[in-house]
């Protein structure tokens, strides 16, 4: 995933509007295709990066030096809002393309911010828990006229969680004393003003737009034109099979291990075949038990081995972790890292839905391919958004010390995945194009963002 990729499929989305779908904004009138380029440049670009390296005394008496950077990429929609990443894969680039996805999936979700992203380059594994304490608040530092409950919200990503967001909370509020503080970071523990639910919110979300389309298709609440026919059949295929539906899970942290636990206890029955985390995989034909195994997770921060699992009483075979891409299965859940299908092992999938829980996990020119193998991808920008709308009820929460029960939560944040899903699955099923579910997704985002644009007086 780079951001050359995101700008050339935001050039793409803005090309489809001047010279196919002449209907969307046509009442614009001669300026129309002019206004549509503007609002696409706007959208290739980022509003502010800020960017430093932060300096900590580690326990060892040495300096710690860790590039770290925050991009706001555009607010027309409300706050920047957008997590913080602490990885070793962390570069402006990065950062600035997972900024751009914000803004789009905030959009396509009807969500009231823009998009912003945020990353120091670390690897958390090699810190004691007051070396990532003093990181993070060295973060805040960096950012503290930049943040706020009305600017920029940040929340977790990769490598960061809610007592990192605790941390950076406290932080922010000693640097601005008698001011609003509770709001600026989402994401935190519940006991610090977090939402119920949030945890495992992104996860439960990605199952849901996954399983609201095979519903869809099986109660015929979808129109699907004959460009797509094949595909719905395949889908009615899975999910009416005798044998439950199989789904293989890159990826067993909270995403991950969430989606997993959502499969196992869907009234539609689903078969976890595998998991897996960056040392191994974890499969059985016949099913794992998840529960087992994402308690060994989170006691030791990795899968167990072969003879751990035998100790579990689980019998499973332990196998490079990249093999949990190209097992034979009905559903591959992506909840890892971006770059995972590409080129080298596109033509080795076997799954014929690919959901991507993480950001990126399919590249570009595999997403074209797998599409064309008549594979149904459901791109992240759709899938991964339970993580943001939670974050937009604890948002809620904080401004209105009004607190919801965690079933409230989820069921709130399911029934909104699920309207948008009905609106992307319902204009992907009835394209005649040849275009991407993602390229769709892209078009919806846009065309809210550049309407929002011309309204607030950005296009004139």
């Amino acid at each position: 995933m780079t951001e050359n990729t995101t700008t050339q499929l935001i050039q793409k989305v803005a090309d489809y509007l001047k010279e196919v779908d002449t209907e969307s904004l046509s009442d614009w009138g001669e300026e129309r295709n002019d206004f549509i380029q503007m609002g696409g440049d706007y959208l290739k670009g980022v509003d502010k990066v800020i960017s430093g390296d932060l300096r900590i005394i580690k326990d060892d008496g040495s300096v710690g030096t860790y590039p770290a950077f925050r991009v706001q990429h555009n607010n027309v929609a409300g706050y920047y809002k957008g997590g913080i990443r602490f990885s070793t894969g962390v570069h402006q680039s990065e950062v600035e393309t997972l900024s751009m996805l914000m803004t789009l999936k905030n959009a396509l979700h009807d969500l009231p911010y823009g998009g912003g992203k945020g990353g120091v380059h670390i690897d958390v594994r090699q810190h004691s828990k007051r070396e990532l304490m003093e990181v993070s608040k060295a973060y805040v530092r960096l950012l503290q006229n930049d943040i706020g409950p009305y600017r920029d919200i940040p929340a977790p990503d990769v490598g960061s969680g809610a007592e990192v967001m605790d941390w950076m909370t406290e932080e922010y509020k000693a640097l601005h004393p008698k001011e609003p503080f509770i709001n600026t970071f989402t994401g935190k523990s519940i006991a610090n003003g977090g939402a119920q639910g949030r945890a495992e919110s992104t996860g439960i979300g990605t199952f849901t737009s996954y399983f609201y389309l095979v519903e869809a298709v099986m109660n015929g609440t979808l129109p699907v034109n004959e460009e797509h026919a094949e595909k719905k059949e395949r889908i009615k295929e899975i999910a009416s099979k005798e044998e439950p539906i199989s789904v293989a899970i890159q990826g067993f942290g909270n995403l991950s291990r969430a989606a997993a636990m959502e499969a196992e206890r869907c009234e539609t029955p689903h078969r976890v075949v595998a998991v897996s985390d960056s040392r191994s995989t974890v499969y059985s034909k016949a099913g794992l038990p998840v529960e087992p195994l994402a308690s060994f997770k989170m006691k030791h921060d990795r899968l167990p081995n072969e003879e751990e699992l035998k100790e579990l009483e689980i019998e499973a075979e332990v196998l490079d972790p990249k093999e949990v891409l190209t097992l034979d299965c009905d559903v591959l859940i992506l909840g890892a890292i971006e770059d995972q299908i590409t080129a080298e092992n596109q033509a080795d999938i076997q799954a014929t839905i690919l959901v991507e829980g993480a950001n990126g996990p399919i590249n570009q020119d595999a997403d074209a391919y797998l599409e064309s193998k008549g594979k149904v991808i459901i791109p992240d920008v759709l899938a991964n958004a339970g993580g943001v709308t939670v974050s937009y009820f604890e948002w809620i929460q904080g401004t209105t010390n009004e607190v919801k029960s965690k079933t409230d939560i989820l069921n709130d944040m399911n029934s909104r995945m699920k309207d948008v899903s009905h609106r992307v699955y319902t204009a992907y099923f009835n394209s005649e194009n040849g275009e991407t579910m993602r390229f769709l997704c892209y078009k919806l985002a846009f065309v809210r963002l550049i309407d929002l644009m011309k309204r607030t007086g950005k296009l004139m």
